[in-house]
């Protein structure tokens, strides 16, 4: 369960974009070897050339729940951020998996300028978190290395049913939304994207994929979100009322409309463990 400031009270649409975005990006939970080290400057997403160009950080003086950031060519402004927030941006991360550090990482915030190089648009999602490895790297010293921990997450797998999917057409262009918390709509999804959407948005924990189904899918999901859920978003849902006629909860909706099931475990989920981190140097 989130704690502490991370995201809490964050604009709805904003966020809900933001992390819409995981979607596109493959699932981080991999299986690295317990132990084992890569410093973030390092680490292959950090391989090629350097992004960042410039960045102007100023320390936020009456801190605020509402984070916001955008783009604009090449520059990427972010206020009211800490550096939680970016290092969960800028490597896709669940809150449990970001571990150790000093209590500031997740208190104090920052008013953020970033450019990136001449040649390098920042509306590519890929080269925006390649900006925030870069700032983490050069303007906060962030080092890190990686292990695996055991942690409660949610396994994604295929219901006694059998899948109840659509395969999407070869051309059609992928698509994903929700008209409001409950109704949702995925278009040439994978199955890990799905995952990685109830991870970052709708539940508190990591959702691992492991039905076995590879390809993309035309799909739509509708159900009674509880309070427990969309908690990222900043949002505070009231408990459903009973009502025959409202959808179902997420758990039988997903094995009802999907012929999935969630099923809690515990299991390895790689996280980053922070060795090194520094508050940034006077602009």
């Amino acid at each position: 369960m989130m704690t502490g400031r991370a995201l809490r009270g964050i604009q709805f649409q904003r966020r809900f974009l933001l992390l819409l975005l995981a979607l596109f990006i493959p699932a981080f939970i991999s299986g690295f070897a317990h132990g084992q080290t890569q410093p973030a400057a390092t680490a292959p997403a950090q391989a090629s050339l350097p992004v960042l160009e410039v960045a102007a950080i100023k320390p936020v003086k009456n801190p605020s729940p509402n984070v916001q950031d955008r783009t604009d060519g090449r520059r990427l402004l972010a206020r009211n951020v800490t550096v939680r927030d970016l290092i969960m941006m800028g490597y896709e991360l669940d809150p449990g998996q970001i571990a150790d550090g000093p209590a500031w990482m997740a208190t104090d915030e920052y008013d953020i300028d970033a450019e990136a190089v001449e040649g390098v648009q920042l509306d590519d999602q890929q080269k925006e978190e390649m900006l925030l490895k870069d700032l983490l790297a050069d303007r906060f010293k962030l080092t890190f290395h990686h292990e695996q921990r055991t942690l409660a997450v949610y396994l994604l797998v295929v219901a006694k049913s059998g899948p109840k999917l659509k395969s999407a057409g070869p051309d059609e262009v992928e698509n994903s939304g929700c008209e409001r918390p409950g109704v949702c709509n995925f278009r040439n999804r994978t199955l890990s994207n799905f995952a990685r959407f109830m991870q970052f948005v709708v539940l508190d924990r990591p959702v691992v994929d492991r039905t076995g189904i590879a390809g993309a899918f035309d799909f739509s999901l509708k159900w009674t979100p509880d309070e427990s859920q969309f908690s990222r978003l900043g949002l505070l849902l009231r408990p459903p009322a009973e009502d025959s006629n409202s959808p179902p909860p997420l758990f039988e909706a997903i094995q009802e409309q999907l012929g999935l099931k969630l099923e809690p475990a515990r299991g390895p989920v790689d996280v980053i463990v922070v060795d090194h981190i520094e508050r940034p140097s006077a602009n």
